[in-house]
């Protein structure tokens, strides 16, 4: 007897609990709630010509854990302009028809551009379909775990349509189905009582008979239910493609030493980059810089039988279209902007200048070199040279020793570039007297005067780090740069090429350092004059006094104690020294008989940005009330008021605040009416500041006092502050009058060439967007990829008009002002210009149809790329009164070559009757 088996422990299933199918369902519809799919949140009005390829989309996306592979739920909306009212057109709408069946319908949106945008990269299902919200539904990594199976397929498109009708959405749902790169979708949009089934097909060798209209339209019919009375609505699109245009437009870069002479045989029709003043930035373009250029022929709307299409015959031929576009597709690499964007990876660069170039660079006396350091003490002073305009000493020297790519030629050309005063036999460039006012506004970029000696260094060091050595040659150039500084300081000459006056906190920090050596010198030169002036005066006075004494014969022997009196002693004391002129009519408050003098003062002390940022945190972390603050604060005004005390001896402070801060001497009137002076409340406040100064100064005149402005300490200060950047430091002190010596070039180029209004709008944005870099608050420079971004497309659009005047037959054929006008519209229109057939249409100049017509003639069909063929039928208005609406039925059929590809969107009705 067979042993009895107890079966309870086996196959036991929990049908109760919740399966994936339903956990997935679950999951997607609490997500579509959230996005409000339903009828009352779809309500839009209709969509404008073409709107849907220029409008922004706003995408939100969300993951769900669904099997091995997440997947990805996205929400695709467009963002259009609300011109109408919702409730008006809510009310006045078929309550069957949805934005999605609106949307299939306009034939304002059938066919986008052929050429892509970089900036508004649009979905494929808007371009296929025209759809202005959707759905898609795909594997996290797509590319890697793509759905490949009939059951995949079948489970997340049910699970799409179940969920639809649970949550009453109205937005179509598309799940991405094979390989991404494919393009494969398949969809369903459900609407009461109609549902929308998108499919898409593709044929690698198509039926003959499928590739033209007649086939399509048969195809199209045998779909489509036999209740639609109407004819179809055909738009019908070709595309085809001209020769692409290029230009040769070789690389120049200035002090190349033959660089250009590789990169000039090159196969096309070669132009020259011309500008009027030279830039030490190279320009042109790369060889493979290209302008594909593609012709395309519209049927907006025709009724199914109006045209012919077929193996045989076909009535779509580009000169029977009604509109005609061209579309430029631009691909130039400037060789300008791939110098910035080099120069850009220095400011990651940490290593020290000394790590290039050695530590003595800067050409200071070494006892490695052999020179006595005590010649400095006998040598023959330079005051003589000084006249004599940039006459110096033996420059030998300055550029040997000098680690580096370049050689001893090519550094003291790049030398006699910055410094042309100093090298007369090799300058070319020099500095141009005049002011830049229209060129260059000091309240906006924080940068320096252009083709100044901050905008030439700063060019040449980008050059240099692209074509001359990079690091190692940016290092050689920095290094002779300072030596040069450091010989001017020594031979007490100014820079050139460098705005007079104290350092300007409106330039670049750069620019500030290089005028702070320019006070110097100027302040060291004067003091040597005041010096030698001085010494001439005391020899003349010796000189004077000794033909006194040698002259007198009779002695007045009656008083030998009369000097030791005390009133000569207190005339002595009181002799008035450091006198600049008299205040007007103005007398001492206490002496009436004496007038009040202006004394002789020391110049304000200079000071630049980094060293005013200084000063204020010193104070800040002193505080108010410290005296070392107020000694800071103060240390200019104690040496006016012993300069005011030594060239009036017998004033007060009252006269002092009557010269110095006439505000604080106020008017009063006592009480008989009578109008006298008195301080004002500051000035007699208890502890005042002035008061306590003043009580502190003694009459010393400005010759004797000891110098606020120490122009030798500071000199060594600046030049020591150069010597000393890191490769990074040097980059933060350049970049801004690099990039905008390179958008003066741009504008440069632009004029020359004649089409500076064409693209003035982009050059004043560049110049703003670099003004808002270039004075950014933060210590770090903000990230310039954005700007160089729209440097470079400026560079691109600029090859794009080159290549379209050429198109066009300029100048043959065609005006400069005609191709500048249809160029505009190409800046406009997204790389597109309309194409006037004056054969058909009256209005408009038909010179840029009648030259691109030819070049089809003779061989359109391998011209061809593409045939675009978009079928559509609605309900008619009959049966939308009666409250029958049958929905729409659309097609799409894509042939290229022998390939097609079918897109479908086929209603079909969800109630029984």
């Amino acid at each position: 007897m067979a042993e009895e088996i107890d079966d309870n422990d086996f196959y036991r299933e929990n049908f109760s609990a919740d399966s994936d199918w339903e956990v997935f369902n679950a999951q997607l519809g609490e997500i579509l709630q959230k996005w409000d799919v339903t009828a009352s949140g779809d309500v839009g009005r209709s969509l404008k010509p073409e709107e849907i390829f220029r409008c922004k989309w706003k995408v939100e996306s969300e993951t769900l854990d669904m099997l091995s592979n997440g997947i990805e739920v996205e929400h695709y909306q467009a963002h259009l302009e609300e011109d109408e009212i919702k409730e008006e057109i809510k009310e006045n709408r078929c309550p069957q028809r949805t934005q999605c069946h609106q949307d299939l319908m306009s034939s304002g949106n059938s066919f986008g551009p052929p050429i892509r945008s970089s900036s508004n990269e649009l979905h494929t299902l808007a371009r296929i379909y025209g759809l202005r919200r959707f759905i898609v539904l795909h594997p996290v990594n797509a590319s890697v775990n793509y759905m490949k199976s009939t059951a995949e397929f079948n489970f997340f498109l049910s699970a799409a349509a179940v969920v639809a009708a649970e949550v009453g959405s109205v937005v179509p749902i598309f799940v991405q189905i094979y390989d991404p790169k494919w393009n494969f979708f398949t969809g369903v949009s459900p609407a009461p009582a109609l549902r929308t089934n998108f499919r898409l097909i593709g044929l690698e060798k198509a039926p003959p008979e499928c590739r033209y209209l007649m086939g399509l339209l048969t195809l199209f019919r045998e779909k489509v239910p036999a209740s639609y009375p109407q004819s179809a609505m055909v738009s019908v699109c070709t595309t085809y493609a001209l020769d692409t245009m290029r230009i040769r437009m070789p690389m120049y870069v200035p002090f190349d030493y033959g660089l250009n002479s590789e990169d000039i045989v090159v196969a096309g029709q070669v132009a020259h980059v011309d500008v009027q003043q030279f830039y030490a930035l190279p320009h042109g373009y790369k060889p493979e810089s290209c302008t594909e250029i593609y012709l395309v022929y519209t049927w907006p709307e025709l009724s199914e039988h109006v045209a012919f299409d077929s193996e045989q015959r076909t009535d779509f031929i580009p000169s029977k279209a009604p509109l005609g576009k061209v579309y430029l597709s631009v691909e130039a690499s400037s060789y300008l902007s791939c110098c910035l964007r080099d120069y850009q990876a220095v400011a990651s660069v940490t290593r020290s200048l000394e790590s290039f170039v050695g530590r003595n660079f800067s050409g200071t006396s070494s006892g490695a070199e052999g020179i006595n350091p005590l010649d400095k003490l006998t040598e023959r002073q330079l005051t003589k040279r000084r006249d004599r305009n940039y006459e110096m000493p033996s420059q030998e020297g300055l550029t040997k020793r000098l680690p580096g790519p370049m050689t001893e030629s090519e550094l003291s050309e790049l030398l006699a570039y910055m410094f042309p005063d100093m090298h007369p036999e090799m300058a070319l460039y020099p500095y141009v007297k005049q002011s830049f006012k229209n060129k260059f506004d000091p309240m906006r970029i924080k940068s320096a005067v252009p083709d100044s000696l901050v905008c030439r260094l700063s060019c040449l060091l980008a050059t240099c780090h692209a074509h001359s050595g990079g690091l190692d040659g940016m290092a050689q150039l920095w290094a002779a740069f300072t030596r040069q500084l450091r010989l001017l300081w020594d031979n007490s000459l100014a820079v050139p090429g460098i705005a007079s006056g104290f350092p300007d906190t409106r330039t670049c920090l750069l620019h500030q350092k290089l005028q702070m050596l320019n006070v110097c010198v100027e302040r060291r030169v004067q003091r040597e004059a005041n010096s030698k002036r001085k010494q001439h005066q005391d020899q003349a006075l010796a000189i004077s006094e000794d033909e006194e004494e040698d002259g007198g014969e009779f002695f007045d022997c009656d008083e030998p104690n009369s000097g030791a009196g005390s009133p000569v002693k207190a005339v002595l004391s009181l002799k008035p020294e450091g006198r600049l002129r008299r205040l007007g009519d103005e007398r001492l408050l206490d002496e009436p008989e004496e007038y009040l003098y202006i004394p002789e003062t020391q110049e304000p002390v200079p000071k630049t940005e980094d060293q005013l940022q200084d000063d204020a945190e010193v104070m800040l972390k002193l505080g108010p009330g410290s005296g070392l603050s107020t000694q800071m604060m103060c240390t200019s005004l104690l040496s006016d008021m012993e300069a005011f005390k030594a060239a009036n001896p017998r004033s007060q402070m009252e006269d002092f605040i009557r010269w110095y801060s006439p505000k604080d001497w106020e008017e009063v009137q006592n009480e008989t009416g009578e109008i006298t002076h008195q301080l004002s409340v500051r000035m007699t406040t208890e502890g005042n500041t002035w008061l306590r100064v003043w009580q502190q100064a003694h009459p010393v005149p400005v010759a004797r006092q000891k110098r606020l402005f120490d122009d030798t300490n500071e000199a060594l200060k600046v030049l020591h502050f150069l010597e000393s950047r890191k490769m990074h430091e040097i980059y933060n002190l350049t970049i801004v009058p690099v990039l905008h010596s390179s958008i003066l070039k741009l504008l440069d180029i632009c004029i020359n060439a004649k089409v500076d209004d064409l693209f003035s709008p982009q050059i004043e944005q560049l110049l703003t967007d670099l003004c808002r870099l270039s004075r950014s608050q933060s210590d770090d420079l903000p990230p310039i990829g954005p700007l160089l971004d729209d440097l470079a497309e400026l560079e691109r659009r600029f090859y794009q008009f080159k290549c379209f005047e050429r198109l066009s037959g300029y100048p043959k054929k065609s005006t400069l002002d005609q191709v500048k006008l249809q160029f505009l519209e190409i800046l406009r229109n997204d790389n597109c210009c309309t194409i006037v057939n004056r054969k058909l249409t009256a209005a408009g100049d038909g010179t840029l149809y009648d030259i691109l017509i030819p070049k089809l003639e003779h061989d359109m069909a391998e011209r061809l790329i593409s045939k675009d063929y978009i079928i559509r039928l609605d309900g008619d208005s009959k049966s939308t009164e009666k409250g029958l609406y049958l929905g729409p039925q659309f097609m799409r059929a894509i042939v290229t070559g022998e390939k097609l590809r079918l897109c479908g969107a086929f209603t079909e009705s969800t109630a029984f009757v």
